[in-house]
């Protein structure tokens, strides 16, 4: 037979074997019309194949095809092969021949594969034979048919593999969805055998109902790793490639999208073929059809599917979710581990409410679930008890035949490290159960409450709210989210509120390999939820395995008001206030006042309104006599009532730092900030800034560097840094720090006005115009972007523009708070300096927070020579 020829067999081999049999016959009149010669080839392998139906794969027909004229080999039946007496052929394939066989040693019935006479003195398929057997011997997982022994005998290579009893998925459904129950616990021991099969770095590469065994009593066993790939464990390893490169391997219905493009495949491959299985058992179908292989592949790259629930309406929406996800047509938009894919399919358990019965929880093996109970009108029904010798022959053939064709180098099996202990983690904003309804200040209040609750344990960093508040989508990847964050864990939820009533349900993930550490579900009346966060908080607390010391279990459970009321308008201000713009400010003030009203004692809500003032006045929304002072009393009432409220010795710092300009006091409230809350990356970004205006620059970058390390993807943190090295006058320093903050956000106005700062002071002019201008229209009605513009401009010479930003200032002073300061900047830039310190003369009247900044902000240094300078810096109380 020619290699063009058996191409063809092949290609309509591998289209009958993905249909049933009734649909064959037609299949074949299309097909082989006019070619009766092909259509014989086919129906010869068909029957041949017969015991094995589905669990023929394409590499056993690549490694048939040379053998295709090789004559069968001498009957085993009767003979032994070392201590396995050969009872009956059960299959055969390209690497060889299956029988059923008698361990003589241990009296039990085994499927024995033996590699093929013809091949034993061929270097390559005996090391293929080889490798598959000790890639197979590696797995030993409940789930996965086990390989008992490998070894030689007579001459012999052989295999002696686990007899399984019981039917294929594929037989299961039948075209039909399964019952929930059935569904969920077959799906969780795939998933976790799978998991199991990745932790080693191995890929299946053909996970489908064919391939998965499941008993008369619920065990199902996923089967045939022949087509699984060693995962590269580093760019050093070498890699023996024992297929073409770009072959498509697999199965078109079940294949992932890169699988058909014939590319390099990992775990998310793996993950996305389960989602078909997952999406065949809930309705019966496949998510992706076509009249032949070709109309598959092109619906698998390019058309989307049915949503499950949407075929089934007993699927839950939840479950429907998890499926789409999985079959994402990107890589990137799948889960990223089966660990995740497992914790989310728990919280469809955990929801479902009446199959807790079902599942067991077991620490062991990431919980492994028990087996679905044996019923009489259940899974199998009948078909459970008429498992007789024929359907056992064909069992052990699929079985057997699991592990043709595999080509992988095994790696070498070493103890597993001890996990490292859990130091960090993050609370990702809580998303709805449904899509309609959606209360997002609970959804990222909750998430507020237990970061502030869990930042109370000092051996653990707690990433802060400005950290993840940008997690809210409903697709979110969580452990996706916590590799971004840069933590050992994250903290998942779901909230849904109806009425006075609020069901939460919650998950704790290990970021490594995203098993799922804890996960509960909590419903409660909304007048119970201080309660459920406090049980939230102390499960968390007992999952990572800290040590709760001094009063630190009291401040876990501790409630700051016990009014409902007030704690929701609570999460609205800090709702509004996440959102960093002046009307996100001045709503979050009214729902602060509005809670302190309905609990006068109500510490929390006093710190919001510190927050909200001095932001207020911190981003000129107000002048500073309008602002800091409210803010002042707020943050003062909050401590007469907490002391041991961080934010509030924060907000309290910040006061005294940028309008009292008592500096000493700012510094102790900052140290007092840090002291109660040491993962509080907001407090060490305060506190490295006032170590600045102060000239101690090494402390400052400490500071600030660790604020980065708390909030790694916050752009304030690193442009923060690049401030301090601006300060410095590390100019070149501070421009690669402006450009990474840059790349996180290139839309980022404020990067843009900071990195024209340097280069002004650089000597870099038009540069520095190029950057303003940029900045500008990113920055909405901020006026510092302007008049650094009309700075760039007086230096470089163009003082009609220059003027004309002065003008136009002041003309926006009569509407709004402009500060003084940035418009002595240009009329330095002149060198107007009488009209310069006219305006900063203004500035210190109006208690103008720039002026902070007099000792080190390098704008200034156009005026550092005049007399008038150093009284000023006198006159604002800066340490000489």
């Amino acid at each position: 037979m020619t290699p063009e020829r058996w191409r063809q067999v092949e290609e309509v081999l591998q289209a009958a074997l993905e249909r049933e049999p009734a649909e064959r016959a037609a299949l074949l009149d299309r097909e082989c019309a006019g070619d009766p010669s092909l259509r014989g080839e086919v129906e010869s392998l068909l029957a041949s194949a017969q015991p094995a139906e589905n669990f023929l794969k394409a590499t056993v027909l690549a490694d048939a095809a040379p053998l295709l004229d090789e004559s069968e080999s001498g009957s085993l039946i009767g003979r032994s092969v070392g201590h396995y007496s050969i009872e009956k052929q059960i299959g055969s394939g390209g690497m060889g021949e299956v029988y059923l066989a008698e361990d003589a040693r241990l009296g039990r019935k085994v499927a024995l594969k033996l590699l093929a006479p013809a091949l034993v003195g061929d270097s390559e398929p005996r090391t293929r034979f080889l490798r598959e057997a000790r890639l197979a011997s590696a797995l030993d997982h409940p789930n996965i048919c086990a390989v008992h022994e490998v070894g030689e005998a007579d001459g012999r290579l052989f295999i002696a593999m686990q007899y399984v009893g019981g039917e294929t998925l594929r037989r299961i459904i039948n075209g039909r969805p399964l019952r929930l129950d059935s569904l969920l616990s077959i799906s969780l021991q795939v998933a976790d055998a799978l998991a199991d099969a990745h932790e080693a770095g191995i890929i299946h590469r053909d996970v489908k109902p064919g391939n998965i065994i499941v008993t008369p009593k619920g065990q199902a066993k996923v089967l045939d790793f022949g087509l699984a790939k060693l995962l590269e464990k580093t760019e050093g390893e070498a890699e023996t490639h024992l297929t073409l490169t770009g072959a498509v391997m697999g199965t078109p219905a079940a294949m992932s999208p890169e699988q058909a493009r014939g590319q390099r495949v990992d775990h998310c491959s793996d993950i996305f073929s389960f989602g078909v299985v997952l999406y065949e058992m809930a309705t019966g179908q496949i998510p992706f059809k076509g009249k032949s292989r070709a109309d598959v592949i092109s619906a698998l790259l390019t058309q989307p599917h049915t949503a499950a629930s949407e075929l089934n309406e007993e699927i839950p929406a939840r479950l429907s979710a998890v499926i789409d996800r999985a079959l994402a047509k990107e890589p990137a938009e799948r889960y990223q581990s089966m660990g995740e894919m497992i914790a989310d399919l728990r919280q469809v358990v955990a929801e479902a409410g009446g199959l807790d019965r079902l599942f067991i929880s077991s620490g062991v093996h990431r919980g492994v679930v028990p087996l679905v109970p044996p019923r009489s009108r259940g899974l199998f029904g009948a078909l459970g008890r008429r498992v007789q010798s024929r359907t056992s022959v064909v069992v052990l053939v699929v079985c057997v035949l699991a592990l043709i064709g595999l080509a992988l180098a095994i790696f070498s099996s070493r103890p597993a490290p001890p996990r490292a202990p859990i130091k960090s983690i993050a609370v990702l904003p809580f998303k709805p159960l449904g899509t309609e309804g959606r209360d997002e200040a609970l959804e990222l209040g909750m998430a507020d409450t237990l970061i502030a609750k869990l930042s109370n344990i000092r051996e653990i960093d707690v990433r802060p709210i400005s950290a993840v508040h940008k997690y809210t989508g409903l697709g979110q990847d969580a452990v996706g989210a916590g590799r971004e964050q840069r933590v050992d864990a994250v903290l998942d939820g779901h909230v849904q509120k109806a009425g006075e009533k609020v069901r939460i349900t919650v998950r704790l993930l290990r970021i490594g390999d995203g098993a799922s550490l804890w996960a509960d579900k909590f419903d409660a009346e909304i007048t119970d939820i201080f309660a459920v966060q406090d049980l939230i908080s102390e499960r968390v607390a007992a999952a990572l395995a800290v040590t709760l010391a001094g009063g630190e279990r009291e401040r876990l459970i501790k409630h700051h008001t016990e009014n409902a009321e007030a704690y929701q308008l609570y999460l609205k201000g800090r709702y509004h206030l996440s959102r960093l713009t002046d009307d996100g400010f001045l709503k979050g003030r009214d729902f602060f006042q509005q809670a302190r009203d309905r609990d006068p004692n109500y510490a929390l809500a006093y710190a919001g309104l510190a927050d909200a003032y001095h932001r207020l006045s911190g981003w000129n929304a107000l002048a500073p006599k309008d602002g800091f002072p409210r803010a002042r009393e707020a943050a003062l009432k909050a401590i007469e009532l907490d002391e041991g409220l961080a934010e509030a010795h924060t907000a309290l710092g910040v006061v005294k730092f940028l309008y009292d300009w008592d500096f000493v006091g700012a510094e102790g409230e900052f140290k007092r900030a840090v002291e109660i809350n040491r993962s509080s990356s907001d407090a060490r970004q305060m506190y490295g800034l006032y170590l600045s205006a102060m000239g101690r620059f090494d402390e400052a970058l400490v500071e600030m560097r660790r604020a980065q390390e708390l909030d790694p993807l916050s752009l304030e943190k690193v442009a923060g840094t690049g401030d301090i090295l601006y300060q410095q006058r590390h100019y070149d320093h501070a421009i690669e720090q402006y450009r990474r903050a840059l790349e996180m956000e290139p839309n980022s106005g404020f990067a843009h006005w900071a990195l024209g700062n340097v280069y002004v002071h650089k000597g870099m002019y038009e540069e520095a115009i190029a950057e303003y201008q940029k900045a500008i229209p990113l920055s909405g009605d901020s006026p510092d972007e302007l008049a650094s513009l009309g700075n760039a401009y007086a230096l470089s010479g163009k003082r009609r523009e220059a003027q004309a930003v002065i003008d136009d200032l002041k003309e926006r002073s009569k509407r709004r708070y402009i500060s003084p300061t940035i418009i002595a900047f240009i009329y330095a830039g002149l060198s107007e300096k009488d009209e310069a310190f006219a305006q900063l003369d203004k500035a210190y009247d109006g208690r103008d927070f720039i002026l902070v900044f007099l000792k080190v902000d390098p704008t200034f240094d156009r005026l550092r020579s005049d007399p008038r300078f150093a009284e000023l810096v006198r006159r604002v109380g800066l340490p000489q």
